[in-house]
């Protein structure tokens, strides 16, 4: 049964706050962080919203949230215990703001509660969602969550006068996640049948079971090569356009704007052609594109040439946010998509903090090649390149879909 359009909604209020979330990690702190004399591998391992601890934490919720119910459901509680921490340390982080150790602690302890929400999010929307309607409904979320971080920005453009990271836009980030997660965490009605089968079966036999599947297996090797090579750029990517484009922070972070605008408008169109079409094609052309984008980041000079290679990268990544989880559900069975959101953030967990240092110590260090911010362009493509063989040769998702019930 298809979900009404309401519930697509309410399902996606939270992606507002996670916008926010994005918004500010990906593209503010950099700068904050910069400006507080952080050296590039610790920006870029603070900056990124994955670390290394993830590969036991992410993995770990996952399983207790496909497997456990309580009277206000599986994922619910625990999307809003740690929303409502990661609030918390963000105020705490407001106060920290002239201290490069007490922002790092705060950093640290907010995105790990984070991250121990948003994947149960993710899984959540496998739960109340049909397979034909999961790309529509992943593009609808992640084009919100992409329109809340465009907005955070231009909040930012606009107000913060040319000083990076100031302490309300803390509280700003902190009242956004637990006042849009508070529509989703209630808005929501999880079922209990759902959650029977792996809560039933032995923690032994319900692990071997999700680890068999072979091609979610090789999914999860192709997201490790693109997140291997996307991520280096992610939070190096306004010094680059500082640094090497030469432009101000301000101009910086409306470029960061504009792709983020480019990918939510597309990542919502994506996703309606994925329904129709094929999620595994979607991708394949959203990654081709993110390989195009890449080698035209290794020759821009100007402002006009770097514009067009945002679009391009925006409309590429409009389709990798769009059915990249979806494609993960039907390689699945309907009850392990809580282990293996975990088992994907795990993945990503490891190749996000590696890629920063490989590109760090590799690119920016002036005893290496010392290729500056332009090495981590070639770095994305080639990673690019490795995923999309992965992807066209390896993954061959079934003509049956599993089906999940929804109301």
């Amino acid at each position: 049964m298809a979900i009404s359009l309401r519930t697509m909604l309410i399902y996606s209020a939270g992606s507002i706050g996670s916008g926010a979330f994005f918004a500010f990690n990906n593209f503010i702190l950099p700068l904050a962080l910069k400006g507080l004399g952080a050296p590039d591998l610790v920006l870029g391992l603070l900056s990124n919203t994955r670390s290394i601890e993830g590969v036991v934490i992410q993995p770990t919720i996952g399983a207790l949230s496909d497997r456990v119910w309580t009277r206000f459901g599986r994922r619910r509680p625990f999307i809003a215990a740690g929303i409502l921490l990661s609030a918390l340390f963000f105020l705490v982080g407001s106060a920290s703001t002239t201290s490069l150790i007490a922002l790092a602690v705060s950093i640290f302890l907010f995105s790990i509660f984070f991250n121990a929400a948003i994947d149960p999010y993710a899984a959540l929307l496998a739960d109340i969602t049909p397979v034909h309607q999961r790309s529509f409904l992943s593009g609808l979320s992640q084009g919100i969550q992409l329109l809340g971080q465009v907005g955070f920005l231009l909040l930012l453009v606009a107000l913060t006068d040319n000083k990076t990271g100031p302490p309300w836009t803390y509280w700003v980030v902190a009242g956004l996640l637990v006042g849009t997660f508070a529509i989703t965490v209630t808005g929501i009605r999880e079922r209990r049948e759902v959650a029977e089968r792996a809560e039933h079966v032995e923690l032994r036999t319900y692990l071997k079971v999700a680890l068999s599947h072979a091609q979610a297996l090789r999914f999860l090797g192709a997201l490790f090569a693109f997140n291997f090579g996307f991520a280096a750029v992610i939070p190096f990517l306004t010094p680059f356009l500082t640094t090497d484009i030469h432009l101000t922070d301000q101009v910086a972070i409306a470029l960061a704007a504009l792709t983020l605008l480019v990918t939510a408008g597309t990542a919502i169109a994506w996703g309606r052609v994925a329904d129709s079409w094929s999620p595994k094609r979607v991708l394949a052309i959203g990654w081709f594109l993110l390989v195009v984008a890449a080698f035209g980041g290794t020759i821009i000079r100007e402002l006009p040439e770097t514009i067009v290679v945002v679009v391009i990268a925006g409309i590429g990544n409009g389709a990798q946010t769009a059915v990249a989880w979806p494609l993960l559900t039907t390689l699945i069975d309907p009850d392990e998509s809580g282990i293996f959101a975990g088992l994907k953030a795990a993945a990503e967990s490891v190749a996000i903090p590696l890629s920063v240092f490989v590109a760090a110590e590799l690119f920016l260090n002036p005893a290496a090649l010392d290729l500056g911010y332009r090495g981590i362009f070639f770095m994305l493509a080639i990673n690019m390149l490795i995923a999309l063989a992965i992807l066209l040769l390896f993954v061959h998702p079934s003509r049956r879909a599993a089906e999940v019930p929804a109301h």
